[in-house]
């Protein structure tokens, strides 16, 4: 069927088929069959615009393209050939035989025709095909000279073919043949040596032949007539050339010609047909040739010109129209269109005003022309008068032409005409005698009367009409002649005007008399009285009077409704558009009527606007005339909308107000409006083009929504703050509300129809789609738009194709020639698009980006266009436009709507609903980011940075998203892209070649240039409050501080416009008005620098987050040189962040990049969180440490006070760095400050690095300890805590002593204390942490003697004492905050004792009632007040607790005689204390098992140490060998309690405890040894104790962590081995101090050794026991168990072991047993 309906093969049928398929997506509403006959026809078309191009670039007379000359001479020679080979002939042939209508009947017949839109694109792909091809005859005839033959055979066929419209006017394409020819023809006198074809005589005899010959078309008969003209100016032309001598006998033929043309209507064939036509006046080169036409006619033929106007005096038959009148009309059709300045060739280069122009070829050739003119104003005849009038309006079209004409017309100009019908002064004269007889005639009639109107004759109006149409023509050119022709006291011209407004003429004079005054309104200067007179005449009656039949309204009503035209009332509304334009007077109306301008309102809404569509119209062009320009005025007036917050009442009586409040609510008005927008929808819907003026109307109804939407806040917020009454409802939500023509919800429908792509009116589209994102950004409104366009299938699926296709426009921003309307078009719909993907699925925004909104979205799989159904939507235009080319001149061309495009990706990619689809679409599809990382080349432009910014973003996403996904090629790809080095495409946006990625994505954020603030200098205004009130006009924009530049410039302006009410002088004013503006461009360049900063902000930060997850979220392997590119991007980030550098301004994003980058470089060389050395790492760099420590601390020292994220940033890479440096890393040190045991953390060159610095680094950190935000104060200890560690000669510390901040520091927890009392019930824990890190800075002083001594002078111990919040303990409710408040109390006092030693007493003391302050604390931690089951924190708690107990009692000196008091409290707590500690013996049990797990092992190990020091506590308990304290009583057996059986029982357990323990330490040893035999699970299991991922390692490195893993478990054991030892001895030691004591000096209590005799009570109630003692005591402490004491004590598996003590031990208590 397709074969026989196109007459084509079925081969290449199937083609076009296949095609048709393919495109399909992109036409969703036409079958394949439909869409391959379109595309057929699209082909012709495209072809024939190739075969026009080729032809443009030939070089020629007419124009060059500049283009190379080997591409030149090819398409030259190519399109020879096609000549040659009969290219004329076949374009003739198709023109013949490719009719519009009849190939549309062709395609019907065949069914090969669908819908309206379908059929409107078949006719516009044909008629345009048959255009271009008429095109291409006449651009080469521009360029060349048709062959001779095919120039006849152009004649001939434009003789038979004379296409024309239905208005009788030219079709484009017979337009392009009959201007080829034109173009053959030269009009130009011949150079020598021409190959023009008027130098062909057989030619130009064939050609004057065939030309002659009678035309049996009639149609044809103007246009052969016009040939005619043109081929006798041609000859007359050429024949003076040498080259064209042969011409001369044709000369005799001229007259004959021009008769010819004139007798058979060739002039008004220019005038009326071709100059008519559509085409015409879109052409340049056409216009160029009929002016070259018309100029040489009146140069080169001035006799005949003579005649002509010589003739014209005689035309008596004004039926008749002369040839020179004929002319005229010709001129004034071509120039009054004119805008290329051709009509400045009429006017004398030395005419006053005028450049001179006597070095101009053409200077005799204007003369020539003025002349004409002159002669013409000269001579002109009244049946002359409307032409010539015409004439000169037409050739006053430029502000230099109009000053020639009032020049011309002035009577006593030397150039003026001297004639007395035109000249200015006749001219007004004549206006004014008419109103004057008017007035006689009127004088004495009442108003009320009816009178007749004085009569004139037409051709009387149509001269009075001609008079202002040219006085307003030359007025609005130029505004130097509107102040001077209305200025002009012999004129009158304003008050002749108004005088004859305000008599009964006809409405088409009162119409042009109308339009003539709206032109004054363009200077502001003469609209005062423009505004007096208006209200002074009453045209617009405002008020009230009995007669209420004066006026335009009556005229309106009874004379215009009747004619069925409009003239006054456009003339009108034109004047009332411009007056309201400009400053309208306060005092309008004051003392005769309510001032203002409410009267002019309600006329041009009630009268004319609400009533426009059911008036009468002869024309229904100038219906929607008169609607758009009452839309146009109601925009104006919404323009001048202001709240005056000093006068509400003003504000609520403007115009402006009650238009607002009509247009939001279901008025007739808002009714109205959207019917021109439904009427408007219906046509385009019925593929049909729009009339101008019913575009007009449209534009303005969309116009004036889009404005309403823009006042709509401004309105809402006014009447809630107001106590007005009136009621109003978003526009929204009325654009929702039912259509009271068609009873359905449908506004928003109309709306969307008026997007379709047969709309080619940009300004309407961007307000369409400005109004679809208002009603799609509103939450209220989103949902039921959805449901309305997803329920019209169609409709959703027109909308998404429309937007599609001016997606895909491919137009630059960057252009000169390019439309900023259309690319706003493109913006608004991304904008759109941005804002949709805010609100919660399913909306419409998900649906046009090609989402399924009738299941999840996280189902839908995204494909290209045309796979599976899938159609073309905007997300397939968005990735196009971004991948159209490479590298991507999108980020070139197209900078803003790049932007928009990278927006919406990234907003779709960071949505739950869409990410990974759409991840995962443009990875798959497009490979997306490894190509644009591959070729993309980034600069320090800002509409650069912001694509890179956004592209860096989407990145970060993508690697994060795939190393979860576990890509590993495809993530390797990347990171090698990043990490390698830049693309090497040369360009001038392309920097750093040949450096890594990243560094050179630095660079480009490092280079833009922000800019500064340069402060103005005022004389006018003071500075505070202009600062003040720049602040008051401040905006959000993305979280940004911005000021509104045009609010602020009303606000300045209405200042100056009250001061010059008093009368100030006009040069005072102009300054004022200067430095206005300079107010108003520092505020663009505030406002400019502040995004810049904000771009570079982010800019960065999208480039760090791309470093953080490139560096943390990828595995260590894919990452190429890891080191290195640590290395080098951590001292490139240091290096940029320093003062005067680019990132100085950054340097708090900055300084958290560098925390993590040397972060992960510690972790390079030692495991993850832990302080472990990696065997067989790479070194880093010699003095990279050193280096790297200099610029961190100058970093701190230039960051101020105020950057205190900053300055925590830069301590904790300090801290890393230092860390890095240590010598022993064996320390586990927390950033929170944990103690370091006299290791010397920090190498000797990073202590001369920091001690370089002097006083300046101390005191910043010291400050920062003290006054610093949080986490600066706890980062400042921390970094103290490490230096003073390895300070070995103390200098930090005696400067920390002499400048206080030791005692300051001391004195400070006192604050600490009520701090965190006021947060103990609340959630804020950042005193804690303070309090924590603050004593654990403490502590690490405490570590040595000096230090100690030092907190110990300052009152340390009695600043610890006055820790109330201790007192508030336990918490049950939240024990680790105990647990932070508990452990660096005792840590601190543990270390502080044990540094001042035992006998320093003044330290025991404050310690011991220390104890006895906090004694209840400490026996609430003892007992396990409010815990059922200890945690890991409370046996710390406890361990800390206890050993300071043990450490106080086993160090215990007397007390002065004057501390009695405080002696019996410390033996009171001392006794209570005792008695809880033995209490612990029973519920803590020895640990039995042996565990691995770090949790068991850590607690395993801290009860061994609590039992050991209670133990030891226990032995001091019983004093010294003088004095004994019995601790155990001496029961023995089953039975339960403080006796000797229970050290037995302990002794037992640790006995085979300890043995389990050396095996298991034996066989770790041993495993560790061979750790190769361990199989691949035990290593994997080892290693995960180690570090993280050990599934990713290599076997070499899994057995590495194993290894470190067992010799980490030997450690322990081995410890745990030395506790066991210990509490061995201790127990042995206790058995025998107890046996002795009971044995030996129980048994005469009379007679001891020195001994404490036991006291009487006691020895009666337990003389049984201790007679049983010596009996039993071997039946417990049998040998064996004796033995396996003494055998553990021998066996030297325990590094800390000694069995010599604990040998003697055992062979005393042997001796007591046997004695």
């Amino acid at each position: 069927l397709l074969s026989d309906v196109l007459k084509l093969n079925e081969l290449v049928c199937v083609d076009l088929l296949l095609a048709g398929e393919e495109h399909l997506p992109r036409f969703p509403t036409l079958t394949r069959g439909l869409l391959a006959v379109l595309l057929f026809y699209d082909g012709k078309r495209s072809m024939a615009a190739c075969l026009k191009t080729l032809v443009q670039m030939r070089e020629g007379k007419t124009w060059t393209l500049g283009l190379q000359h080997n591409v030149v001479e090819t398409v030259t020679s190519f399109t020879s050939d096609l000549m040659n080979e009969g290219l004329v002939q076949k374009i003739l042939d198709i023109l013949v035989n490719t009719d519009v209508t009849s190939e549309l009947e062709k395609l019907e017949q065949g069914h090969a025709v669908g819908d309206l839109t379908h059929r409107f694109m078949l006719r516009e792909a044909i008629t345009e095909f048959r255009n271009t091809l008429a095109e291409v005859l006449f651009v080469w005839s521009c360029q060349n000279p048709l062959p001779s033959n095919d120039c006849l055979k152009v004649l001939c066929h434009i003789k038979k073919h004379c296409n024309m419209n239905k208005e009788g006017k030219l079709e484009p394409d017979t337009t392009a043949l009959f201007m080829s020819l034109l173009y053959n023809i030269d009009l130009e006198p011949l150079p020598d040596n021409s190959t023009s074809l008027m130098t062909d005589s057989s030619f130009t005899k064939n050609f004057n032949q065939e030309l002659t010959e009678i035309v049996s078309n009639k149609a044809s008969e103007g246009l052969v007539a016009a040939l005619h003209l043109v081929w006798a100016v041609g000859v007359n032309v050429c024949s003076t050339s040498h080259s064209a001598q042969h011409l001369d006998r044709l000369l005799q033929e001229e007259e004959m010609l021009l008769d010819w043309t004139f007798k058979h209507g060739g002039v008004e064939f220019l005038t009326n047909t071709l100059l008519k036509s559509t085409a015409f006046f879109q052409e340049e080169y056409y216009v160029t040739r009929i002016h070259t036409l018309i100029t040489n006619l009146i140069y080169y033929l001035p006799l005949r010109m003579g005649e002509i106007q010589a003739d014209s005096k005689q035309q008596l038959d004004n039926n008749n129209k002369s040839e020179y009148e004929r002319l005229l009309e010709l001129m004034s059709t071509l120039y009054k269109n004119d805008s290329s300045g051709l009509c400045d060739m009429f006017w004398y280069p030395d005419a006053p005003g005028s450049p001179s122009n006597r070095d101009n070829n053409n200077f005799n050739k204007q003369s020539g022309l003025f002349k004409f003119v002159k002669v013409g104003a000269e001579q002109v005849t009244p049946h002359l008068f409307v032409q010539y009038l015409s004439f000169l309006r037409a050739i006053s079209n430029s502000p230099q032409s109009a000053r020639h004409c009032y020049n011309l017309l002035r009577s006593d100009s030397a150039y003026g005409s001297g004639n007395s019908l035109v000249t200015w002064d006749h001219f007004f004269a004549s206006l004014e005698q008419y109103l004057w007889h008017i007035h006689e005639q009127l004088e004495g009639v009442k108003l009320e009367q009816n009178v007749s109107v004085p009569t004139i004759t037409p051709a009387e109006l149509e001269a009075l009409q001609s008079v202002l149409s040219l006085t307003s023509h030359v007025l609005e050119q130029d505004e130097d002649l509107r102040t001077t022709m209305a200025e002009n006291n012999q004129w009158h011209i304003v008050s002749t005007l108004f005088g004859l407004l305000s008599c009964p003429v006809v409405p088409q004079l009162k119409g042009s008399i109308l339009n003539c005054i709206s032109v004054l309104t363009n200077t502001p200067e003469l609209c005062l009285s423009l505004w007096q007179q208006l209200e002074a005449t009453q045209i617009l009656p405002t008020v009230q009077t009995q007669n209420t039949k004066l006026g335009i309204q009556s005229e309106l009503e009874e004379i215009e409704s009747r004619s069925e035209t409009y003239p006054e009332t456009r003339g009108f509304l034109d004047l009332l558009k411009g007056l309201l334009s400009t400053t309208v007077p306060g005092s309008l109306g004051v003392g005769y009527r309510t001032p203002g301008l409410i009267p002019y309102l309600n006329f041009v809404k009630d009268s004319v606007f609400l009533k426009f569509d059911i008036r009468a119209y002869s024309d229904e062009n100038e219906m929607w005339e008169v609607a758009a320009k009452c839309m146009d005025i109601f925009h104006v007036f919404l323009d001048q909308f202001q709240i005056n917050e000093h006068d509400l009442e003003e504000t609520i009586n403007s115009p402006a107000y009650h238009l607002l409040t009509q247009l939001l609510n279901d008025s007739p008005l808002l009714i109205k409006v959207m019917k021109v927008i439904e009427s408007a929808s219906k046509i385009l819907t019925r593929a049909e083009r729009l009339t101008k003026g019913h575009l007009r109307a449209a534009q303005s109804a969309v116009k004036l929504l889009s404005f309403t939407l823009d006042l709509q806040e401004e309105m809402l917020s006014l009447l809630r703050e107001s106590s007005a009454t009136t009621m109003v409802t978003s526009l929204q939500q009325l654009l929702l509300t039912i259509n009271p023509s068609t009873r359905n919800s449908d506004f928003v429908l109309h709306i969307v129809k008026l997007l379709v792509p047969l709309n080619t009116d940009n300004e309407m589209v961007h307000g369409c789609i400005k109004l679809l994102v208002a009603v799609c950004s509103k939450p209220g409104t989103l949902s039921p738009v959805s449901v309305l366009l997803t329920q019209k299938s169609a409709v959703a699926e027109e909308l998404m194709q429309s937007l599609v296709e001016r997606l895909e426009t491919d137009e630059p921003e960057t252009s000169p020639d390019s439309s900023s309307e259309h690319n706003a078009i493109r913006q608004k719909i991304l904008s759109l698009l941005i804002n949709l993907l805010d609100f919660a699925p399913p909306n419409i925004g998900y649906y046009l980006l090609g989402f399924d909104i009738t299941r999840p979205l996280n189902k839908t799989v995204l494909q290209e266009p045309g796979i599976q159904g899938c159609k073309r939507t905007c997300l397939h235009s968005v990735i196009d436009l971004l991948d159209k080319e490479l590298p991507p001149n999108s980020l070139y061309d197209t900078p803003v709507l790049s932007h928009l495009c990278y927006q919406l990706l990234l907003k779709l990619a960071t949505n739950r609903h869409t990410g990974a689809a759409v991840l995962r679409y443009l990875r798959s599809t497009y490979d997306f980011f490894g190509k644009f990382l591959e070729i993309h080349p980034w600069t320090a432009d800002s509409s650069r940075l912001e694509h890179q910014t956004e592209f860096l973003q989407l990145l970060a996403l993508e690697l994060l998203v795939t190393s979860r996904a576990n890509l590993t090629s495809y993530l390797q790809r990347l990171l090698v892209g990043l990490a390698g080095p830049s693309s090497t495409i040369q360009g001038p946006f392309h920097a750093l070649e040949g450096s890594r990625k990243l560094l050179s994505l630095l660079e480009s954020v490092c280079k833009m240039d922000v800019g500064s603030f340069v402060p103005l200098e005022l004389n006018y205004f003071d500075s505070d409050k202009l600062e003040m009130l720049i602040k008051r006009h401040q905006y959000k924009e993305a979280g940004l501080s911005l000021v509104n530049v045009v609010t602020l410039h009303k606000a300045l302006q209405t200042e100056l416009n009250m001061v010059a009410n008093n009368n100030i002088p006009i040069a005072q004013k102009n300054e004022i008005n200067q430095e206005i503006k300079s107010i108003l461009n520092n505020t663009v360049e505030r406002n400019a620098i502040r995004r810049k900063i904000s771009l570079k902000r982010k800019g960065f930060d999208a480039w760090r987050q791309v470093v953080e997850v490139m560096i943390v979220g990828c595995s260590n392997e894919l990452v190429p040189s890891r080191q290195t590119l640590l290395v080098e991007l951590t001292q490139a980030i240091l290096a940029k962040s320093r003062d005067g550098q680019p990132l100085s301004g950054l340097l708090s994003s900055a300084s958290g990049c560098v925390v993590l980058l040397i972060q992960q470089l510690r972790y390079t060389s030692q495991i993850p969180n832990t302080d472990i050395v990696l065997e067989g790492a790479d070194p880093l760099p010699p003095g990279l440490l050193q280096t790297m420590t200099r610029n961190l601390v100058e970093a701190i020292i230039q960051c101020g006070g105020n950057m205190q994220q900053a300055r925590a940033h830069l301590y904790a890479a300090l801290l890393h760095c230092l860390k890095m440096s240590s010598s022993n890393d064996t320390n586990d040190i927390k950033l929170s400050g944990a103690i370091a045991q006299g290791y010397h953390l920090v190498d000797s060159d990073s202590l001369v690095v920091l001690c370089s610095y002097g006083d300046i680094f101390i005191e910043s950190l010291c400050k920062d300890a003290s006054k610093g935000h949080g986490v600066t104060k706890i980062l400042a200890f921390s970094l103290l805590s490490i230096i003073l560690g390895a300070d070995t000669y103390q200098n930090w510390l005696k400067h920390l002593n002499s400048k206080g901040y030791i005692k300051h520091f001391i004195e400070s927890i006192n604050t600490d204390n009520q701090n965190l009392l006021a947060g103990l019930s609340s959630d804020n824990i950042k005193p804690l942490f303070i309090y924590e890190a603050k004593l654990a800075f403490l502590a690490q002083i405490a570590q040595t003697e000096a230090g100690a001594t030092t907190l110990l002078e300052a009152g340390i111990i009695p600043r610890l004492s006055e820790l109330t919040i201790l007192h508030q303990l336990p918490i049950s409710s939240e024990l680790y905050k105990q647990h932070l408040l508990v452990q660096p109390v005792f840590t601190l006092l543990t270390s502080l004792l044990t540094s001042l030693g035992s006998r320093h007493v003044v330290a025991n003391q404050q310690a011991s009632h220390l104890v006895c302050v906090h004694s209840e604390l400490i026996s609430s931690i003892v007992k396990g007040d409010g815990v059922l089951e200890r945690s890991k924190h409370d046996y710390q708690d406890l361990c800390v607790v206890t050993s300071l107990l043990a450490w106080l009692r086993a160090h215990q000196h007397d007390l002065d005689e004057e501390d009695v008091a405080v002696s019996i409290q410390l033996q009171s707590t001392g006794t209570q204390l005792q008695r809880h500690l033995i209490n612990l013996l029973h519920s803590l049990q020895l640990p039995g098992k042996c565990t691995t797990a770090d949790t068991d092992l850590e607690v395993q190990t801290i009860k061994l140490q609590i039992i050991t020091n209670i133990v030891s506590y226990c032995v001091s308990a019983m004093g010294t060998s003088n004095v004994i304290h019995a601790v155990f009583s001496p029961e023995l057996g089953t039975k339960k309690g403080n006796n000797l059986n229970l050290l037995i029982g302990m002794l037992q357990k640790a006995l085979e405890a300890s043995s389990q323990h050396s095996d298991a330490y034996s066989q770790l040893i041993h495993k560790a040894m061979h750790v190769n035999q361990l199989s691949t699970e035990e290593q994997r299991e080892l290693a995960s104790c180690v570090a993280p991922d050990t599934d990713k390692c290599s076997a070499v490195q899994r057995a590495k962590y194993a290894e470190l893993r067992l010799e980490q478990l030997a450690d322990t054991k081995d410890r745990q081995l030395a506790l066991y030892t210990q509490l061995i001895e201790n127990l042995i030691y206790l058995l025998w101090r107890h046996v002795q004591y009971y044995t030996v000096y129980c048994k005469d209590p009379t007679e001891g050794i020195g001994g404490e005799p036991l006291p009487k009570k006691l020895l009666s109630a337990n003389n049984d026991y201790i007679k049983n003692l010596a009996r039993e005591l071997p039946l417990h402490l049998t040998d064996p168990l004796l033995k396996k004491v003494v055998d553990f004590c021998s066996n030297k598996t325990s590094s800390s072991m000694t069995s010599s003590f604990t040998s003697a031990l055992v062979r005393r208590v042997r001796k007591l047993m046997t004695a």
